[in-house]
């Protein structure tokens, strides 16, 4: 007797069924990777905080500053020796254009010029003197608007600061343009529609992005230090 075999019916009714759990389990692992590229992100900026933290200490409380700063005093550069020189650290594993970052020497993460710069108004450059480091703004997830020329790579500029001074001027809120330039400098929605946020203390929170549109809408100045 010949051994019975597939039916074309048989096959197809198979086929079936596994596209059917493919795309039943598709979504679930679609997600579970986004979930790890979210931790890496905030491990990332755990790290970050860690070499701020390091470089107050030896800078007497001293926060390290923007690209304005000069030649070479950028954070991205004063905090590699705390950082191990690790280059990834700089960008989150969601940003779009992390490649050209990276082989730019540029960053994905984007610092308060509240704390970076001198002459910024409401600016705190020292650690010591603020009132709640837990409740600080430290560090944010750069916006995806903030493109890298591919063909310019040398004449970029490092963009590693949010004007978070200005979010909030009298003409920004007047004109309604304070969510438009919120967004110019920070991602609010990488990760399941949330973004990770360092704060000065070292801990990292994830904010969904409709918790700042409402701080906006109260026109909260949520960066200020503390």
């Amino acid at each position: 007797m010949r051994p019975r075999g597939f039916t074309l019916v048989e096959l197809l009714v198979v086929v079936a069924i596994i596209g059917l759990l493919v795309a039943l389990l598709l979504p679930a692992v679609q997600s579970a990777r986004a979930s790890a590229r979210s931790a890496a992100c905030r491990n990332n900026l755990r790290q970050i905080g860690l070499a701020v933290l390091r470089h107050c200490d030896t800078h007497r409380g001293e926060f390290p500053a923007w690209e304005h700063a000069g030649e070479g005093r950028s954070w991205v550069h004063t905090l590699a020796p705390f950082l191990e020189g690790v280059d990834e650290v700089r960008v989150c594993p969601d940003e779009p254009q992390r490649y050209e970052r990276l082989r730019a020497g540029l960053t994905g993460y984007v610092v308060s010029d509240y704390l970076a710069a001198e002459h910024v108004p409401g600016a705190v450059r020292n650690l010591n003197k603020l009132q709640a480091t837990s409740k600080t703004h430290a560090v944010f997830e750069g916006s995806d608007r903030r493109l890298v020329d591919t063909e310019r790579l040398d004449d970029q500029p490092l963009l590693d600061h949010a004007h978070a001074s200005t979010w909030f001027s009298d003409l920004n809120v007047l004109l309604g343009l304070v969510e438009e330039k919120v967004r110019d400098d920070i991602q609010l929605d990488r990760h399941f529609r949330a973004a990770n946020y360092l704060f000065v203390d070292g801990h990292v929170t994830t904010i969904p992005a409709a918790t700042v549109e409402g701080w906006i809408e109260e026109q909260r100045d949520f960066a200020r230090p503390q």
